[in-house]
């Protein structure tokens, strides 16, 4: 096995797909124009080997770095050139990455991490741009004056450790700031050609036609008609762009490069995936990568048995839309921390919003209505930002003082109502106005928002758990119990996994089930961003039991949480605005089993 040092250069044309399929001819002919006037002459000019053509991509390697990027900036300049002489819709734009590295020689080939790593530059590069690792900075820094910027550490696909990322475009000015993070370091979920991307209002995601894995002919019909339930079933989340389903199944049968065709499609995100039958039994994977890097960022597999088909598509499309949102949710919120307002447009005011209310705590709650205002101000038809400002105030209502309750309510619901004015269809929009009425003694009224919340988006999780606990309030633990679960088997990971736990707890106390209240309010306590609730609750439920021996540690748990508490406040807390949530005698049965827990008056 013979290695070497080399400088890999990898290089590759954005959107010649999506211009092959407007001007096949033409843009054959141009790629073969710029590859022979202007690419292969610089890269043999320093010194450099092609060592293969992969469509319209190329490897390159040198045996020194500056000539290696020398070349690259050559290439680049005289790409810009060409481009200035001719109409916008036909200019070519070239990415290149570079890499210093080990590489391993074989009939002339080159192998290794340093490929790899200079390929996933290369896919990081915005159009017209290059990127470099650290290595090849090191070597170039006191040879070269080019302005640079500094990416910080990126996690690259396929690449062990963080690689550090310097970028150059044809107007980069020497120092001018990276995106990071709070940490200092680039964001990585972020990279600098995201912003490339059209459509940046809304996260852009394409499902390509699912692979029918079977032996069997007739699974194939299953596998497409999944793919198209899930397109249906995305759609349905409103602050996501679907790609249409005569788009995404242009790829049909034919090999995919994920990053190519999430280019042509002009997607952010892709999901892919497979069906395979054995028997009775068929297995569904599904994998939600992001589109510049082909980053696997979540994946599942789903195992049914046969049965009502339309039915299991239906069940697991569902699971997949219920899972996705929040996963992507997370991702887009997070690229967003350490931007102030002022620099944001509305939308992207509204997802920093989203991304403090999904802390669930006070101060958190008290920065989301702000944004939420702010999103609102600049946009005053934005319907989402209206129905999540309408969400925090109930938010605020149970998290902030409770002589305010009231006074949020009716902010919620006048807010809500604002939402829906504007835009009938938004789901976020009918959950808090429902989930408003509910606690402002409107229960049965509420359920009727929350249900239309879900006749728009069947996989929205929140509205499930908001639906199960108004019915909880109407003293149909049954039911809620059941859209409590559906909340759970769509959004595994939510955020607000906690009031899920300590909901199917109240559920289970109020239809008796003792030993299930305690196992629910037990799992609430581990969650993520818990509160006083749980400990109530498991407090209350070993008092019902007149478990002696459980009641002081039940009591001990409750009082860390709030050591103030009482039984008068206790029950206070199911007030809204002087209204019960639950039925007088519940809150009669709570309170006697928390004194039998020993909680003072």
């Amino acid at each position: 096995m013979k290695r070497r040092l080399a400088a890999i250069l990898d290089a590759d044309f954005s959107g010649y797909s999506r211009m092959m399929r407007h001007d096949e001819a033409g843009t054959f002919a141009a790629l073969k124009a710029h590859q022979t006037e202007v690419i292969l002459p610089a890269i043999a000019g320093h010194g450099g080997r092609v060592v293969s053509h992969i469509g319209d991509g190329l490897l390159a390697e040198f045996s020194s770095v500056v000539e290696a990027v020398t070349s690259a900036l050559e290439i680049q300049q005289a790409m810009l050139r060409r481009n200035e002489t001719m109409d916008p819709d036909r200019h070519m734009h070239l990415r290149i990455g570079i890499h210093l590295g080990d590489v391993i020689v074989e009939d002339d080939g080159i192998h290794g991490d340093g490929v790899i790593v200079a390929a996933r530059l290369q896919e990081i590069a915005p159009p017209g741009g290059i990127c470099l690792s650290q290595q090849v900075h090191d070597h170039i820094a006191a040879k070269l004056d080019v302005p640079l910027t500094d990416l910080g550490r990126c996690t690259l696909a396929d690449i062990r450790h963080p690689v550090r990322v310097w970028r150059w475009t044809p107007d980069e000015k020497p120092g001018s700031p990276a995106a990071a993070r709070p940490d200092g370091e680039a964001r990585s979920d972020r990279p600098p050609s995201a912003r490339t991307l059209p459509d940046r209002k809304r996260p852009s995601i394409a499902v390509l036609p699912f692979i029918n894995l079977s032996s069997v002919d007739e699974q194939e019909h299953f596998a497409d008609g999944f793919t198209e339930e899930l397109i249906h079933t995305l759609a349905r989340c409103r602050w996501l762009q679907v790609v249409a389903r005569n788009s995404s199944f242009a790829y049909k049968g034919k090999p995919v490069n994920v990053r190519k065709a999430a280019e042509d499609l002009g997607v952010k995100y892709v999901i892919e995936g497979s069906v395979r039958r054995s028997g009775d039994r068929i297995r569904i994977t599904a994998q939600l990568l992001r589109a510049e890097s082909a980053t696997l960022l979540w994946a599942e597999r789903y195992d049914r048995t046969l049965d009502d088909l339309f039915l299991l598509q239906d069940e697991i499309a569902g699971e997949i839309t219920g899972t996705v949102g929040p996963e992507l949710g997370i991702i887009e919120f997070a690229a967003l921390r350490g931007q102030t307002a002022a620099d944001m447009d509305a939308w992207d005011i509204y997802l920093k919003g989203l991304w403090h209310l999904y802390k669930f705590n006070l101060d958190d709650l008290k920065i989301a209505k702000d944004l939420f205002e702010n999103a609102t101000g600049v946009d005053p038809t934005f319907a989402q930002a209206y129905a999540r400002l309408a969400y925090v105030h109930i938010q605020l209502g149970w998290y902030g003082a409770m002589d305010e309750r009231g006074a949020r309510i009716t902010d919620a619901i006048r807010l809500a109502e604002r939402a829906i004015a504007l835009d009938s269809r938004e789901p976020a929009a009918h959950l808090a106005l429902g989930r408003a009425l509910a606690l402002r003694g409107q229960p049965e009224r509420g359920i009727t928002y929350l249900r239309t919340a879900l006749e728009l988006d069947a996989s929205f999780a929140q509205g499930h758990f908001a639906l199960g606990q108004a019915l909880c309030y109407v003293e149909r633990p049954e039911e809620g119990i059941a859209e409590i679960n559906e909340a759970f088997r769509l959004s595994p990971r939510d955020p607000h996994l906690w009031t899920f736990h300590n909901m199917l707890a109240i559920a289970h106390y109020q239809s008796g089930r003792l030993v299930e209240a305690e196992a629910a309010a037990r799992a609430s306590l581990r969650q993520e961003n818990t509160t006083f609730w749980p400990a109530m609750v498991l407090t209350a439920v070993v008092g019902a039991q007149g478990n002696a021996g459980a009641a002081p540690a039940a009591l001990s748990e409750l009082l860390k949480f709030r050591p103030e508490m009482t039984l008068e406040k206790a029950r206070a807390e199911f007030y809204f605005g002087g209204i019960p949530v639950m039925q007088e005698h519940f809150i009669d049965r709570f309170a006697a089993d928390l004194e039998r827990a020993g909680l003072p008056q």
